[in-house]
C-alpha cells in the first residue's frame, strides 16, 4: 500500500484538535466543568501556544528543559511558554516534586550533568543512572541539593491535574496510544479500516464507567513501572492501599483481573502463598480461579480446592480452564495421574526423521515442523505450516464485513484495528444472526470463496488482528474451503467468535492435502509436550469431523531413511 505524505509541519496540531473534537462529539455529556474549561482555553490560545502545547502533551514528560525545546514551525518559545503558564496549562519547575515524580524530573538531566553537580559530594563517580538515582534517593542531602540544581536550569512541567491524558484515553480507550498513531497512519506505515465520524460510538455511556476504566488503566500502568523495583509484599501493600473492589467498578475489570494475575504470580514466586490465595480470591474469572485451586491443593485444603474446581467446571471461562479443572479433580480423587493431553500424546504416531536443526544467522533454520512438512511433500502431499494464521485468516476474511460493521457500535476511534468488543462475550451475541447466516455459505465453497476474495481485494494490506497478508493466502484458503467439512469449519469459526481472546491460538501446526485427502497435524518433538489449549483444539477438531493427527518426531542416532511407526491416532 502506498505511503502518504504528511500534509504540513503542523500536522500534529490538526491531530490534537481531531482528538478534542472526537471527545466532544462522543463524550461531551460526560465531561466535567474543568475539562470543558480546559478545551475552551486551548481553543482561545494563540497559534504558537497551541502548537507548543500539542507538542508537549505528546512527549514523554511531564518535565521539560526549555533549552532543549526547538520547533521551527513555532519559532521563539518565550511568548508561548508565558501564555501557557498564564492559562495554567504549564508551570515553572523551581522546587523538587513529591517522591513519585522525582525520577521523571531527573530524567531531564544526563548522567554526566548529575555527576558534575555532585562533584563536591560523596556520590559514586562512575555509576550508571539506576545506581546514581538509588544513591540520591537514600542521600539525606538530596532535597537541598535538588532544589539548588533547579536554580541553574529553566524547567517547565505539565500540571499534574492536566485533563489531556484523560481526554486522550476517552478518544483511544487505552493509555499507550497518542498523537503519534495519527502520524503512523498518515505516513502509510499502518493503515486501518476507515469509518465516517457519524458511524463512531462512545466507548463509555456514563462518567462512572470512564473514571473507573481510566483509573484501572493508570494503576496497571503504574504497577508495570514499579513491579521490578519492589518486593511482592510491598507491591501488595501498594495495591491494597487503593482500596479497589472489583464488584464496585463500573468498568475496568479487565485491568483489575490482569493486575491480580500478575501480582499473584509474583507473590507465589516469593513464597507468599497465603497472600497470593487471598489476592486471587478477589478475581472471579480465569486464570485466578485455577491458581487459587492449585494453591489450595498445595496447602492441604482438598475440600476447598474441589469446591473451586467444580465451580470452574460448572461455568468455565474457556475450554482450557475446564480442562484444568478436570485434571486437578482427577488428581484429588486419586485417579491415574497421567493427564488427558499426555495420554493423547502417547497414543500419537511416531515419525523417525533424520534432520539437523539449524538456528541463528547464516544457515537459515530447520524446525521440526519444517522437517515433517518436507517429509510429507516427499510423499506427494502439499502443505503449509499453518498453525494460528490459517484459521484466523479464514475467520477474518469470511466475516470481515460483519466484524467491522460500524452499526453494531464497536468503533469509537478512527484508528482502531478491531471492534472494542472483540474479546468479550458480546462480540458473538451482537452478531450471532449475521455470523450464523454467513457460516451457512461454507456449504457452498464457491460462494464462500467469492466472499473471501472480495474482502481480500478490498481490504488488502489493512492492519487487523486476523489476517497476515501474503500472496499464497487465496489459494490456501480455497483448498481449505474445498477439503474441510463445512459443518466442522463452521464449528471452529463459531467457537472462535464466542471467545476470540482465548480461542484464537493453539491451532494445529500443519495443514496438508493431496488430490484425495487432507489432514491437520500437531507436531511434537522428543522433549515437547502437548499444552492444554492444543489438546482442546485437537479434540474439538476430531469431534467436529475434521481430520487430525498428532505426530511425535524422533531423530535416529545414526543416519537412516525416514520411517513412520504407526500408532493409534486421537
Amino acid at each position: 500500500m502506498a505511503r502518504k505524505a504528511v500534509p504540513t509541519p503542523a500536522y500534529y496540531l490538526n491531530d490534537f484538535h481531531s482528538v478534542l473534537q472526537g471527545v466532544e462529539q462522543l463524550h461531551g455529556s460526560l465531561l466535567n466543568a474543568d475539562e470543558e474549561a480546559y478545551i475552551r482555553k486551548l481553543k482561545a490560545l494563540s497559534l504558537p501556544a497551541q502548537h507548543l502545547h500539542a507538542r508537549l502533551v505528546n512527549r514523554k514528560g511531564p518535565y521539560f528543559r526549555v533549552a532543549r525545546l526547538a520547533y521551527p514551525e513555532i519559532g521563539g518559545l518565550d511568548q508561548p511558554i508565558a501564555e501557557l503558564i498564564a492559562h495554567r496549562l504549564l508551570e515553572r519547575c523551581v522546587t523538587l516534586p513529591p517522591a513519585p515524580r522525582q525520577a521523571r524530573l531527573l530524567a531531564c538531566f544526563t548522567v554526566p550533568e548529575l555527576v558534575a553537580a555532585l562533584k563536591d559530594h560523596p556520590a559514586p563517580k562512575r555509576a550508571c543512572r539506576a545506581v546514581l538515582l538509588d544513591w540520591l534517593k537514600a542521600w539525606e542531602g538530596f532535597a537541598a541539593w535538588g532544589s539548588n540544581l533547579l536554580t541553574g536550569y529553566q524547567l517547565v512541567e505539565l500540571p499534574e491535574s492536566d485533563p489531556w491524558p484523560f481526554l486522550r484515553f476517552l478518544f483511544f480507550d487505552e493509555l499507550r496510544k497518542n498523537l503519534s498513531d495519527f502520524v503512523t497512519r498518515a505516513l502509510g506505515h499502518i493503515v486501518t479500516e476507515s469509518f465516517a465520524p457519524e458511524n463512531l460510538r462512545p466507548c463509555f455511556t456514563s462518567r462512572a464507567q470512564a473514571d473507573d476504566a481510566y483509573r484501572m488503566a493508570c494503576l496497571y500502568q503504574r504497577f508495570a513501572e514499579i513491579r521490578d523495583t519492589r518486593s511482592a509484599l510491598e507491591l501488595l501493600e501498594w495495591w491494597r492501599g487503593h482500596g479497589i473492589e472489583r464488584d464496585a467498578l463500573a468498568d475496568g475489570q479487565s485491568w483489575f483481573d490482569r493486575l491480580v494475575d500478575r501480582l499473584g504470580r509474583r507473590l507465589e514466586r516469593e513464597n507468599a502463598i497465603d497472600a497470593a490465595m487471598a489476592l486471587y480470591a478477589t478475581s472471579p474469572i480465569a486464570p485466578a480461579r485455577e491458581r487459587q485451586a492449585r494453591l489450595l491443593i498445595k496447602t492441604g485444603q482438598p475440600a476447598e480446592a474441589a469446591a473451586q474446581l467444580r465451580r470452574m467446571q460448572a461455568a468455565p471461562c474457556h475450554p482450557q480452564e475446564e480442562y484444568a479443572a478436570r485434571q486437578l479433580l482427577a488428581r484429588l480423587e486419586k485417579k491415574p495421574r497421567r493427564s488427558e493431553a499426555r495420554q493423547v500424546q502417547l497414543a500419537g504416531r511416531t515419525i523417525t526423521l533424520n534432520y539437523e536443526p539449524r538456528y541463528g544467522f547464516g544457515g537459515g533454520s530447520m524446525t521440526v515442523e519444517a522437517a515433517v512438512l518436507a517429509h510429507y511433500r516427499a510423499q506427494g502431499w502439499n502443505g503449509v505450516h499453518a498453525e494460528n494464521w490459517l484459521w484466523n485468516a479464514s475467520f477474518g476474511l469470511l466475516l470481515w464485513d460483519i466484524i467491522y460493521d460500524p452499526a453494531l457500535g464497536g468503533f469509537h476511534s478512527p484508528l482502531q484495528f478491531a471492534p472494542s468488543d472483540l474479546h468479550g462475550p458480546e462480540f458473538y451475541s451482537r452478531r450471532s444472526q449475521a455470523i450464523e447466516a454467513r457460516l451457512q455459505c461454507l456449504h457452498q465453497p464457491p460462494q464462500a470463496y467469492q466472499i473471501i476474495s472480495r474482502h481480500i481485494r478490498a481490504k488488502q494490506g489493512l492492519a487487523n488482528p486476523f489476517v497476515a497478508w501474503h500472496e499464497a493466502l487465496p489459494d490456501i484458503l480455497a483448498v481449505m474451503l474445498e477439503r474441510v467439512p463445512p459443518d466442522g469449519h463452521a464449528c471452529v469459526l463459531r467457537q472462535m467468535a464466542r471467545n476470540y481472546r482465548h480461542l484464537s491460538h493453539g491451532f494445529l501446526d500443519l495443514f496438508i492435502w493431496n488430490e484425495n485427502d487432507y489432514r491437520f497435524i500437531e507436531i511434537k518433538s522428543e522433549n515437547d509436550h502437548l499444552a492444554a489449549h492444543q489438546f482442546e483444539w485437537l479434540r474439538f477438531f476430531a469431534e467436529a469431523g475434521i481430520k487430525v493427527s498428532l505426530e511425535k518426531v524422533q531423530r535416529p542416532r545414526q543416519i537412516a531413511s525416514p520411517q513412520v511407526k504407526e500408532a493409534k491416532s486421537p
